[in-house]
């Protein structure tokens, strides 16, 4: 399985686009440093920052990328016909198609990871100490995890679909777009944990998880009512861990028996 997981790595490596989605990470916290002399404190300058990673860069272009990458990634074999060699070795289709899922894992960690650090070198620059950074750092290592499961419902479309990508990339799109609205709307982050939207689905998870790590010292009135309303539903690492691991284990075994019943 080791061996499948390094070739697949070093498969992503020789696409242009790895390199071009990694760049994409910092575009949008980029984007928002033009802003920063608007930063009163520290504070300010790290949460904002932070913030448009999170909230820009994982929710609107994390999972596309994903998805993307998948389709690559997924049918690779069956674009330059080796599928049947493998068949023949014999490689498991079930640790093939695993070996796939855990190199975009990896892929979205890498992404949150650099785009957290190309943030801690424009908050230097722009003479800010980084109070609070290694905090948000780390837990936008999480929220990639987050982001990776929850593309995986748009993978196993992408694998059912076989090689539609225009369809498939399209649906990801409107569903990026709807977990991004939904993680901005009271009504989906204030429902109590359990079987709903606001504790299944990605955007209104990583949201209620990841508010209650900024620096709430210094903040407007605006966010202290905000705040006063969506506090009582945080969620702890347990929950979202938990939530998250189940989410993976049931969309990996569709992914990996879909994967297995193709045609080769």
């Amino acid at each position: 399985m080791l061996k499948l997981i390094k070739c697949e790595f070093w498969k992503l490596k020789r696409k242009p686009l790895v390199f071009i989605s990694l760049l994409l990470s910092v575009f949008m916290p980029l984007a928002y440093a033009f802003f920063l002399a608007d930063a009163n404190t520290d504070v300010d300058a790290v949460n904002g920052l932070m913030s448009a990673l999170f909230q820009l860069s994982a929710y609107l272009l994390l999972m596309p990328i994903l998805v993307i990458l998948a389709s690559n990634l997924l049918f690779g074999e069956l674009d330059y016909d080796t599928l049947k060699n493998l068949a023949v070795i014999p490689v498991s289709q079930t640790k093939l198609a695993l070996s796939k899922m855990l190199v975009l894992l990896l892929f979205a960690i890498g992404f949150m990871a650099v785009g957290g650090l190309v943030n801690l070198v424009v908050l230097l620059l722009q003479g800010w100490k980084p109070v609070g950074f290694w905090t948000l750092f780390a837990v936008g290592l999480e929220e990639g995890m987050i982001m990776w499961v929850g593309a995986l419902p748009c993978i196993l479309l992408v694998v059912l679909l076989n090689k539609n990508y225009i369809v498939s990339v399209v649906i990801t799109f409107f569903y990026t777009v709807v977990n991004y609205i939904l993680s901005m709307n009271d009504a989906f982050l204030t429902q109590p944990f359990g079987l709903n939207i606001g504790t299944l689905l990605p955007g209104p998870l990583a949201f209620r998880w990841i508010f209650q790590f900024y620096d709430q010292s210094q903040i407007s009135p605006e966010l202290a009512d905000l705040l006063e309303r969506i506090s009582p539903y945080f969620l702890s690492r347990g929950q979202v861990f938990g939530v998250i691991i189940v989410e993976a284990v049931v969309f990996l075994a569709l992914i990996a028996i879909v994967y297995r019943r193709r045609e080769i």
